[in-house]
């Protein structure tokens, strides 16, 4: 394969990931709002005049249950992203960054993307900080 050829594949699978995450940040603040919105109608904005009270807040849990309604949403996402057509040979690539023969490292927080490429905030377990035992 021409060292051209490759380039433009790799460049091609970055931006795939790059946009499939532009997507997911966006896909998942219209969630927030959305929810945001629905706590709007427990705020009391009608006038108080000075000296009284503001009466009590008693949405509380009206207002939790949006809150769990959000994570719950959140939770429930998935990517629905159209595949990224290629013209590329299939020639063996080794995406993770490492040899063909190195063995794989455990991960967290590890969404793929379309192309089956690691995209997040993904940390070797071999690069975290050790637990300090509980006593």
């Amino acid at each position: 394969m021409d060292l051209a050829c490759q380039t433009r594949t790799k460049l091609k699978e970055a931006f795939d990931i790059h946009t499939a995450a532009i997507i997911e940040r966006c896909e998942k603040q219209i969630i927030l709002a959305r929810h945001a919105r629905r706590l709007l109608n427990f705020i009391d904005d009608s006038p108080v005049v000075p000296g009284d009270t503001r009466q009590a807040y008693d949405h509380e849990f009206d207002a939790r249950h949006i809150l769990e309604d959000a994570e719950a949403d959140l939770r429930a996402w998935g990517p629905n992203l159209d595949p990224i057509s290629t013209s590329a040979v299939n020639e063996p690539t080794d995406v993770t960054g490492g040899g063909v023969n190195q063995p794989e490292q455990e991960t967290e927080s590890v969404a793929t993307g379309p192309s089956g490429v690691a995209v997040g905030n993904a940390v070797p377990s071999s690069s975290r900080q050790p637990e300090e035992p509980v006593a």
